[in-house]
């Protein structure tokens, strides 16, 4: 079952990761902190609906309901904290361009070919990465115990 779920989560993670947007406005900024809260919230529900499993069914004990409240849970934060990380890699490389664009505009157009070419090779990189990192990351919550 923790396989299942270890390949659940990553999956989620995955699609999650490689869909969507990368760059984030005001309005989608909000969104998404209103999906980590909903997250936040979904983990005390959850907590309540685990009590009322370990009142009801004899063999379900109230460690097994705390070590599966805390591997959903933290989980679905780590859903939602890999796309934060590709979202602020492409926010602070456009951050660092804009400023070039503005600040240092004589080089700027020498290097800015370049770094356009370079940029979605880079992306791809970054994803890839942040792709791997999340089966060690779910390895360790659902596999290492």
């Amino acid at each position: 079952m923790k396989y299942l779920a270890f390949f659940f989560f990553w999956v989620v993670t995955v699609y999650y990761v490689w869909n969507g947007k990368d760059f984030y406005n005001k309005k989608e900024w909000a969104g998404f902190v209103k999906k980590f809260i909903a997250v936040l919230v979904g983990i005390v529900l959850l907590a309540f609906v685990l009590k009322g499993v370990v009142l009801i069914i004899p063999g379900f004990s109230n460690d097994l309901a705390g070590d599966l409240m805390e591997e959903i849970g933290v989980s679905f934060i780590f859903i939602l904290g890999m796309k934060y990380m590709i979202v602020m890699i492409c926010t602070l490389f456009s951050g660092i361009m804009d400023f070039h664009k503005k600040y240092n505009a004589d080089n700027y157009t020498r290097f800015s070919p370049a770094v356009s070419k370079l940029v979605p090779g880079m992306l791809i990189f970054a994803k890839c990465v942040v792709s791997l990192g999340s089966i060690v990351i779910y390895y360790g919550i659902w596999l290492a115990n």
